[in-house]
């Protein structure tokens, strides 16, 4: 069985990608969803983004024979070189295309490692049930959460069993960028408008229509609001596939 499809031999474990705008609060969501709501795991996108950057990765090998090496850390051993990442940021920051470029190289060695974390994620779920002896067929899905804006730009959704979007007006996002995150109204502003081509973020309506957002979570009230609401829908079918 290929590991770039669901896995249904082990449908009691089901994956929900959580995907909003910067400001918008899907981390505090994710966290939610694990702390307080019973899911499993909280796999975040960006931080495996990260990690695909490691010295010497094939991520390094294919975005230097795109961008060249000049990108590249000065005095690493062969085998052993890191990306400067303020001279790439240069590059793609000023130049959408080249961003595009970019993201189409790294996505799919993100995607790789999201699976190979997801498949950890249901063995140890796996062992855990047959440790507990628990065959209740009418127990609640293991649910591991997967964050990242790009969700849908990437293409995960086949990945996923749900997908839920968490928003907020941007009056909201800019406030909260302002207030906990020391950004300026003015770059705030601009980071939210960057993020507007986003898929799931600019054209949300769009995609509740087309059945591939599968929930909105609105999030402009107290944390435990935003608690319930997320309760709401983890139990709800029509907020799942």
């Amino acid at each position: 069985m290929s590991t770039d499809n669901k896995d249904t031999a082990s449908k009691k474990v089901r994956i929900l990608g959580v995907c909003g705008g910067i400001g918008s609060g899907k981390s505090k969501a994710c966290e939610l969803l694990v702390s307080e709501l019973g899911c499993v795991a909280h796999i975040e996108a960006d931080s495996i983004a990260h990690k695909v950057y490691q010295p010497g990765s094939q991520t390094i090998k294919d975005v230097v024979e795109r961008f060249g090496t000049d990108i590249l850390q000065t005095g690493k051993p062969k085998g052993e070189e890191e990306i400067d990442r303020k001279k790439l940021g240069a590059i793609v920051f000023s130049d959408p295309d080249a961003m595009a470029t970019l993201e189409r190289i790294v996505w799919p060695h993100v995607r790789t490692k999201i699976l190979a974390r997801i498949e950890e994620i249901k063995q140890e779920q796996q062992n855990e049930s047959k440790g507990n002896n628990n065959d209740d067929n009418h127990q609640q899905p293991a649910t591991i959460v997967l964050e990242s804006a790009v969700l849908l730009d990437a293409e995960w959704e086949d990945l996923l069993d749900g997908i839920w979007l968490v928003r907020v007006p941007h009056t909201v996002a800019i406030q909260r960028l302002v207030q906990y995150r020391n950004f300026s109204e003015e770059d705030a502003q601009k980071r939210i408008e960057a993020q507007q081509t986003r898929r799931g973020i600019g054209n949300a309506d769009e995609e509740v229509e087309k059945g591939v957002v599968t929930a909105i979570i609105e999030n402009t009230g107290e944390v435990e609001e935003l608690q319930k609401s997320l309760q709401e829908n983890l139990h709800s079918a029509k907020s799942w596939k």
